[in-house]
Formats: C-alpha cells, sequence, structure tokens
C-alpha cells in the first residue's frame, strides 16, 4: 500500500509534533507521560522506543484496529480511493483471520439491524424514532450517531443471525446472544459504541419501559474487540475537533454527546457509561492538553466531577469544571437556552479545579476546622497528581492565598502525599511486574536485548560491522555511488562477495544474498523492499536499523576495533565511509583467516603442505597490511 503515507495515518490516532527531520508523540500501544513514539515521513514507518511497537501504514492499522492484514489493506484502500482486486482466500488463511475478523463482521451487521429496526418497523418508529424525536433530535443527529431499536422479540436479532449463517459462537462472544439463544438487548434504543478509527466494537442499550425494575442502561459485555475503560463514545467522531480547539468536553451521557452535536459543539465525548478510567485519560492525552468536566450540578454529578479531575491530572493534563445548573444534564439545558447561550455559559462558567473545589470548601465547610482540614486535603492531593513541579508550585500558592493557609505547611503536607504515592505505585508495579513474568518468559526468546548485542559484539565484533553493512543496504542502497550508474547496493555487495561466506551471522548472510540475486535481476532495492518485506523478521530488522535512539561512542573503534557512523538514520553516507566500513570488515575477517590458517599450519606434520599453507597466509597478510594502511593511515 504505496500510497499510504505513515504521518497521515498516525494523525488520525495521535497528536504529532515536529522533532527535526522526524513527528514525536505519545504512544498509543502503551501508557506514556513523555512521548517516545517517532514517525518518519521519509521512510514512512513508525517506531515506539518505549514499547517497541513498530512498522509501516499497514501494520499501524492492524494494530490500532485489532484488524486482520487483509482488512487493515481494505481500511487503507478505502481511505485512499484504491480500488483493490480480492482473490479467494485459502481454508488455512480464512480460518486464521475469521475469528478478529468475524467479530468486526458480525458487529457491524448487527448495528445495521438494529438500525433498520429503528427506521422501518412500526415498533421501531413509534417506540424508538419517536422517543429522539420528543427530545428534540433531528434525523441527522440519530443516522449520524447510527441510532437503532431491539425488538421486543426475544429472539429478533438471534433469528437474523441465523439467516445469514453467522456463527453461534462469535455472537455469543460478542453478548448479543445469550447461551439460552435469546437476545441480549430487548425493547431497548441501541447506541453504538466506536472504536476512534469509526468501527463498531460494542453496543449500549436504553430500556424504553418505565415501568421496567431493569437496568436503564446495559452494556455489551467486554470482548476481543470492546474494551470499556479503553473507550470514549464520539471520540470517532470529535478527535479531529479536539485537535483543532485544543481542547475537549467530557460528559456522561451518550444523548449529551449527541446534543452537543446537532449544536455543532464538535469537541466532546462521553465515558460510555463508567467513570472515567486512567486509560480513557490517557487517550485524551494524545489529542488534547486541555479537557473541560461538563457534568450534572447534582450530587452525583460533582461526586463524578471530583473523582475524575485527579485522573485526569495526572495525565498532565489542563482540567477546568462547568457544572451545569437548575438540576439539569447537558441535553436538557442546551434544549432549554439554545446553542448560543450555552456556548457563552462554557466560556463564562468553566473554572479551573482548583477554583472549583475552593468553592465548594467555603460552601461546605464553613466554620467547621475538621471539615475544612478534610477539604485542603482533598485539594492537595489532587495538586500533588500533578507532574509538572513549577505548574504544582503555582498552584500551591493559589491555594494559600485564597483559603491564608501557610504555603510552607502545604508545600510540605503536599510533598508527603507525593511520597506516599511513590510507594504505593512501587508496590503496583512490582505486582504488575510479577504478573509480566509468565508472559515475558514466553516472549523472551523472540525479544533481542541491545545491552546483550552490544556486549556480544564486544567479544566478536564482527556482527556489529555485518549489521552496519545491512544498515548501509537498507538506507542508502538506492542511491547511486559517486554519481556513477551502478547503485550503491551494487557497489557494496560486489566489494563483499569475497567475505560474505565468513559472515558469522548467518540471517544478515541470507537477506546479503536475497538483496543480491534481487539486483542481479534488474530489480531496484530500496528502503521499501525492505520495510514491507513479506518475512516479518526481515521488516522488524529493517525498522530497527532504520530508527534508533542510541549513539555509538567514537571509543569502540580504538577500543574494539569496530567503526559505526553515527546520525545515520537522518544523514546520507559519505562514499569514504562507505568503503571504510567495507574494508574494516575484510580486515577483520583477513585477521581471522590468519589465525585459522595459523592453527592449521602447526597441525600439519607434511612439509611441503605446511608450505603452501604458508605462502597462502602470506598473501593474506599483504591484504590485510594493505587494509590497515587505507583504513588508519
Amino acid at each position: 500500500m504505496e500510497a499510504a503515507r505513515i504521518d497521515e495515518v498516525v494523525r488520525s490516532y495521535v497528536d504529532l509534533k515536529n522533532r527535526g527531520v522526524n513527528l514525536l508523540g505519545l504512544c498509543p500501544f502503551h501508557k506514556e507521560k513523555t512521548p517516545s513514539f517517532t514517525v518518519s515521513p521519509s521512510k514512512n514507518i513508525y517506531k515506539c522506543f518505549g514499547c517497541a511497537k513498530a512498522g509501516d501504514p499497514t501494520r499501524f492499522i492492524m494494530e490500532i484496529e485489532q484488524l486482520t492484514f487483509p482488512e487493515a489493506i481494505r481500511v487503507l484502500a478505502k481511505r485512499y480511493n484504491i480500488q483493490l482486486e480480492e482473490t479467494q482466500d485459502t481454508d488455512e488463511s480464512r480460518a486464521e483471520s475469521l475469528q478478529l475478523e468475524g467479530l468486526n463482521i458480525i458487529n457491524q451487521w448487527a448495528s445495521e439491524f438494529y438500525q433498520d429496526q429503528l427506521w422501518n418497523t412500526d415498533e421501531g418508529k413509534s417506540i424508538g424514532l419517536s422517543y429522539f424525536k420528543e427530545r428534540g433530535f433531528l434525523e441527522a443527529t440519530i443516522r449520524k450517531f447510527q441510532i437503532g431499536y431491539a425488538p421486543q422479540n426475544p429472539k429478533a436479532l438471534a433469528e437474523a443471525a441465523a439467516k445469514q449463517q453467522y456463527s453461534k459462537e462469535l455472537i455469543q462472544k460478542l453478548g448479543l446472544v445469550n447461551s439460552f439463544g435469546s437476545d441480549f438487548f430487548r425493547e431497548r434504543v441501541i447506541f453504538p459504541i466506536h472504536h476512534q478509527s469509526g468501527k463498531v466494537i460494542g453496543f449500549a442499550g436504553r430500556i424504553m419501559n418505565s415501568d421496567s425494575k431493569l437496568a436503564k442502561y446495559i452494556n455489551s459485555p467486554e470482548s476481543e474487540v470492546y474494551k470499556k475503560n479503553r473507550t470514549l463514545f464520539g471520540l470517532h467522531l470529535a478527535k479531529n475537533t479536539i485537535r483543532k480547539n485544543n481542547r475537549c468536553l467530557l460528559v456522561e451521557g451518550y444523548t449529551d454527546v449527541m446534543s452537543l452535536h446537532q449544536a455543532g459543539i464538535d469537541n466532546v465525548v462521553a465515558s460510555s457509561g463508567t467513570s472515567l478510567t486512567e486509560e480513557q485519560a490517557s487517550m485524551l492525552s494524545r489529542h488534547t492538553e486541555n479537557v473541560t468536566i461538563l457534568y450534572d450540578g447534582d450530587a452525583a454529578g460533582i461526586k463524578a466531577a471530583l473523582r475524575g479531575i485527579d485522573i485526569i491530572l495526572k495525565e498532565g493534563l489542563n482540567v477546568q469544571i462547568a457544572l451545569i445548573p437548575d438540576g439539569d444534564d447537558p441535553d436538557s439545558y442546551l434544549r432549554k437556552v439554545g446553542s448560543e447561550k450555552f456556548e457563552a455559559f462554557l466560556n463564562s462558567q468553566s473554572k479551573d479545579f482548583i477554583l472549583f473545589k475552593m468553592q465548594l470548601l467555603k460552601e461546605e465547610v464553613k466554620n467547621d476546622p475538621i471539615a475544612k482540614a478534610t477539604a485542603i486535603n482533598d485539594i492537595l492531593n489532587s495538586i500533588s497528581k500533578i507532574n509538572d513541579p513549577i505548574k504544582r508550585s503555582l498552584y500551591i500558592q493559589h491555594t494559600s492565598d485564597f483559603l491564608k493557609v501557610d504555603e510552607a505547611t502545604l508545600i510540605q503536607s503536599t510533598n508527603k502525599l507525593i511520597r506516599e504515592d511513590l510507594r504505593q505505585k512501587g508496590f503496583r508495579e512490582k505486582r504488575e511486574s510479577l504478573q509480566r513474568d509468565e508472559t515475558i518468559s514466553r516472549e523472551q526468546e523472540e525479544v533481542i536485548s541491545f545491552t546483550k548485542e552490544v556486549q556480544s559484539t564486544i567479544s566478536s565484533g564482527d556482527e556489529m560491522q555485518e549489521r552496519e553493512i545491512l544498515r548501509i543496504l537498507i538506507l542508502a542502497g538506492h542511491i547511486p555511488w559517486n554519481n556513477t550508474e551502478i547503485t550503491t547496493a551494487q557497489f557494496v555487495l560486489e566489494n563483499i562477495q569475497d567475505i560474505q561466506e565468513y559472515f558469522e551471522n548467518n540471517f544478515y548472510l541470507g537477506i546479503l544474498q536475497e538483496a543480491y540475486s534481487h539486483i542481479s535481476s534488474g530489480k531496484k532495492l530500496g528502503p521499501e523492499y525492505f520495510l514491507q518485506h513479506e518475512n516479518s523478521k526481515i521488516c522488524e530488522l529493517a525498522i530497527d536499523l532504520s530508527t534508533t535512539p542510541f549513539t555509538y561512542s567514537p571509543n569502540w573503534e580504538t577500543k574494539h576495533g569496530i567503526f559505526m557512523i553515527n546520525n545515520y538514520t537522518d544523514q546520507e553516507y559519505q562514499s569514504y565511509e562507505i568503503e571504510r566500513i567495507i574494508k574494516q570488515l575484510k580486515y577483520r575477517k583477513i585477521q581471522k583467516l590468519i589465525i585459522q590458517l595459523d592453527n592449521q599450519i602447526n597441525s600439519i606434520e607434511d612439509y611441503n603442505e605446511k608450505i603452501e599453507l604458508l605462502k597462502v597466509r602470506e598473501e593474506y597478510k599483504k591484504m590485510k597490511n594493505t587494509l590497515y594502511l587505507e583504513v588508519w593511515n
């Protein structure tokens, strides 16, 4: 998929900032506060130096969307308006992709089934559609959020799925049908829950029978494609506006999101029917630095807002609070005052979290010193979650001035809370480390430690130099050699033919032989050949060689005889540097051959045979001396 540009694809999920020739952002695959996720537009690849995830646009879509390779290709083809020629899958490949692809297909089908029930059945129109229209929702808004309806018939979806021959096992895994064959959602309006890419991953259902003793809202159970604590309702529609405005409105309800969108306020998400989680806050941090919590003004809303503050602060975000007045929620208040006054309310009533908490303190504690002390500790607990020491210091000063409490005392109390939090964090990390042991042991054989690699190459040196030859092929192989008609790859491969058989790393040797065969057949050898190679090991190696956080010390050459070129991923190789690397590698190989010959000569008793080997040794020694003069003089 050459048309797919990695920077364009990743920007749909991550807020990227320029860092030299590359782009940098928070990794979408693991939780982090310091950006380690690097995107290289020139090489069309990404790599995270925190969790080691790496690849091209197709791999990125596979990882973040949890898609199979064919599904990821289809997603990119649709994005770039490319017509694909579909081929029939083999039984083996179909079996491999059936599980994940099947879950996605069934979720999409179920969403369309519920929508059809809403728009095209008497029950759906009279119960579901009328409910939304009575609340002031336009048909365009209802369709935008793909709202549906689950009928009273306890087997409506199950029977429809059977007619389509969908797997009963997969339908039950998604929680759409229970083990008795009955539908999970019945007589409820359905809110499809989307991944931030727009793919349907689950559902929420609101009961329509007001007399029912059942839960007002129910959600799909978690599955391989749906994780409730990592999902934000409406993010797929809001993410671009959030990044554009550098602000996200966080509400509680599904209809709150819909109402705000209908009013033209698009940068809004809901915590998907659950209290805000650290994972959800981490997702927001990839799109903006500023979050405004917009909850109901009742006791439950205030409690939820206070709970969300600390979670958002821990992600390094700036938090404001705006509580809806008069016992309304954002949806009802917006309908009451209109979009213009609502936006004016947001701009005037959004308060910094400290001011919000301190105003609550004044209202609640009055002249009760014990209650005041408890409230101050609660404020300090929130401040202690802020990682930036300057920002933390300013908030302490503000609190001291407002509450007339000694600043030194507040600093001391805050530091105590920070130390306790670090201690608890240490306990959690130890526990999580033990839980990861099993996973680590399983993956250990596949992971190559950089430290271990360096230590092994110090003892032999050759493997690191062999690796540098591959780096040249990947990054500069396609470039003309010294303004001649041959490429750098042709020059390098021709000049190491005499030592290839002495390569220590068979995997590297195999790549060199394949590359030589490739260019010998008249084909070009560019970075894409390696970065998009069908062999995942070659692809991973190419990405690793193309992006590295390490800088090699010049002392390696003087101490270990290993010559490397630093800053190699962002600059063009000079011809003299390439020649030097080749010559130094040859020097090392010849040195080893001489040692082998010496051992062989010492073990041979036949005089004539010994003389012949001495002549060979002398030729190698001349070559070695010539290389020494060319490289080190």
